[in-house]
């Protein structure tokens, strides 16, 4: 970690062990065994799904801890995701496909229930979206959609 107030840095490790990879913080590990499954069927988790994970998790924590700082009430939160991938048969080496795969577009559908309205609930997610990392990080491919519920 730095010392400076206006950085912050974290390490990972990362080692090959019995075919998976093992990512280590600083007091536990994930294992990873792909990078991305089209197989419907498989339960572990792939690096993609870790990634798309890692986005909607943060929003959703964001929102959660924006509406206790604002004591403000917030229930039922849920979300859908949808992750668009171009040229994913460059992934499965399928011959005739040249062009890198990529990640398109994220879609991210947020629902939930608040008390707030109009110009007050605006503000509240513009907040949100401000006090996420890796949406601020990325924002250029991810789509986030607030859905207040009754």
């Amino acid at each position: 970690m730095n010392d400076d107030i206006n950085s912050f840095q974290k390490s990972f490790r990362a080692i090959v062990s019995d075919d998976l990879v093992k990512v280590y913080n600083e007091k536990s590990c994930i294992p990873v065994d792909s990078s991305i499954s089209f197989d419907s069927e498989k339960e572990e988790f792939t690096s993609i799904d870790f990634f798309v994970s890692s986005i909607v998790s943060e929003l959703i924590l964001t929102m959660m801890k924006v509406a206790k700082k604002r004591n403000a009430i917030l229930q039922d939160i849920e979300s859908k995701v949808n992750l668009d991938i171009d040229n994913p048969m460059y992934l499965l080496n399928v011959i005739g496909f040249e062009d890198k795969s990529i990640i398109n577009k994220i879609n991210i559908d947020i629902y939930f229930f608040s008390f707030y309205e109009g110009e007050e609930l605006q503000e509240f997610l513009d907040e949100v979206l401000d006090r996420t990392l890796i949406y601020n990080s990325i924002k250029d491919l991810v789509n986030v959609n607030f859905k207040t519920v009754l």
